[in-house]
């Protein structure tokens, strides 16, 4: 729903009062889930009443806190700029022209769905220590949240209506794209569930302490496990780790990619801005200015390339940029997530107003010489971990085979470079420059030429003798710098000078080699 007609709102306006036990129930379910991991390796016999009374105290005093917060929180819109009064202890007043917004982030999780609440960020691209200017209001009703969605990014005329009282609903428009089943088949392909078994083992890491290993290692399946091993060779317990492994990612990855971006649609408003909604128990809703894109970045990881998908990134100021925490907000430059890689370019042309897309033109091959460099850059430090085992092995301190174990990374080394290589082109396409790089995760990164700022030229003792370069392209775009790597000098400078004339031409002299 969009909200059209209003006119900012001069008066000091708070946050919802909901807000106050909203912002207490997420640490208070943290308590709990505390709470029953304890009791579950410890038993109800070995908790106290200290504990309970602990948390207790601790959830009344968040209440308090988030009171004290609500009451000493104001906000208000005017015509030039949003103001915002904060701080329990340390007053803080921030105002920040609101021709400088950039982009507006709806966040509703669970709890804010039930409460019918919404978190509001505003950014502004500006980050950084106390330069840091971006607002966040935690949290509002979401009627309100739309109405300064659009308020915010308005830049026609004044509007007209009075704030909250009506609505006038949208024509409903076409998406640009849209979750399908089909996306989800590319789920697997990512690391995602590994990473998320990652961080949930760190998790009970913490409630090590608590747990009876005695009792653990007397428990039934845990000596079916150990005998079963003992009756398997080594071989086969280590084919049967691996593909739990991979089973259990595929699992974690699918559940996890539908949780975190179901849902998903990608809209064009008629106030020419992008609208992106996506996840089922923690939506999002991000809209950005049309007018501030500067390019999109298409990454293409080893596995999802192999499955003929892509991720689609925006470089625009605004986003990707780190919050007033100084973390970087996740997805929060989100264009696409991994969807077909046609969808991609098919997105990723629509965005940038262009026919075909520029992360699908060919490219500009770099000469031999930079796998030359890319392989001694590689493969020499693969090689030290198999050097320093292999001392203490020759002193008898070690046995040999760990050395050896560790040979293995210089073939992955040298398949690294090669990799890196012929990921390695770069172009000119009509207004837009043309960058592609990495090993791993191949990334095509599209900027407008009219938004480079700025030449990096940077050239290691390893380039010197072949006239290899790399030339940085700074972007006025959050992280919107990109680099042609590992390029040919004369080549590359030619393009750098094509590119922006006027900008580094003044800068180049003929090389007398």
């Amino acid at each position: 729903m969009t909200v059209t007609g209003a006119p900012p709102v001069t008066a000091w306006s708070r946050l919802d009062r909901r807000s106050i036990w909203v912002e207490a129930v997420r640490p208070a379910a943290g308590l709990l889930l505390a709470g029953a991991v304890a009791v579950t390796f410890r038993g109800w016999d070995r908790v106290g009443w200290v504990e309970p009374a602990i948390g207790a105290v601790v959830v009344v005093g968040i209440l308090a806190l988030s009171g004290w917060a609500w009451a000493t929180t104001t906000y208000r819109v005017t015509d030039t700029h949003v103001e915002l009064r904060s701080g329990l202890l340390v007053r803080q007043e921030r105002s920040v022209p609101r021709d400088r917004l950039r982009s507006v982030d709806l966040t509703v999780d669970v709890v804010h769905r039930l409460a019918g609440l919404a978190v509001v960020a505003i950014g502004t691209g500006r980050q950084g220590g106390e330069s840091d200017d971006d607002v966040k209001l935690q949290a509002v009703s979401t009627a309100e949240a739309e109405r300064l969605r659009s308020v915010l990014l308005a830049r026609g005329p004044a509007r007209t209506d009075e704030p909250g009282a009506g609505s006038v609903e949208e024509a409903p428009t076409a998406p640009m794209a849209a979750f399908s089943a089909s996306w989800v088949r590319l789920a697997p392909l990512s690391l995602l569930g590994l990473v998320a078994v990652g961080v949930v083992a760190a998790a009970l890491a913490q409630f090590a302490d608590a747990i009876d290993y005695g009792q653990l290692w007397r428990s039934g399946p845990v000596r079916s496990a150990v005998e079963w091993v003992r009756g398997v060779g080594v071989p086969l317990v280590v084919l049967a780790v691996l593909l739990g492994l991979v089973l259990l990612n595929t699992v974690l990855s699918t559940v996890l990619y539908v949780v975190l971006y179901g849902g998903f649609r990608l809209v064009r408003g008629d106030d020419r801005t992008l609208r992106l909604t996506y996840g089922l128990l923690t939506q999002r809703s991000v809209t950005i200015e049309e007018a501030r894109i500067r390019g999109v970045r298409v990454d293409e990881p080893l596995l999802l390339r192999l499955g003929g998908g892509a991720r689609a990134r925006i470089v625009a100021a605004g986003v990707g940029a780190a919050g007033a925490d100084g973390k970087e907000r996740r997805d929060s430059d989100l264009l696409l997530p991994a969807v077909p890689a046609g969808l991609a370019h098919r997105v990723t042309a629509d965005v940038l107003g262009v026919p075909d897309s520029p992360a699908a033109v060919p490219l500009r091959r770099h000469p031999r010489a930079a796998l030359r460099v890319l392989l001694v850059r590689w493969v020499p430090a693969s090689a030290l971990p198999a050097l320093g085992l292999a001392v203490p092995a020759g002193l008898g301190v070690f046995a040999h085979w760990p050395w050896q174990l560790a040979l293995l990374l210089v073939p992955v080394a040298v398949a690294g470079a090669l990799l890196e290589f012929a990921n390695l082109g770069h172009a000119l396409s009509g207004p837009f420059l043309v960058a592609r790089g990495g090993a791993a995760v191949r990334s095509t990164a599209v900027v407008r030429r009219d938004g480079i700022i700025a030449w990096r030229v940077r050239r290691s003792v390893f380039q010197r003798r072949p006239r290899l370069l790399s030339v940085t392209a700074a972007v006025a775009a959050g992280k919107g710098d990109r680099t042609i790597a590992w390029a040919g000098q004369d080549e590359v400078l030619a393009l750098a000078v094509d590119a922006v004339p006027g900008l580094l031409a003044p800068f180049v002299e003929p090389d007398p080699h």
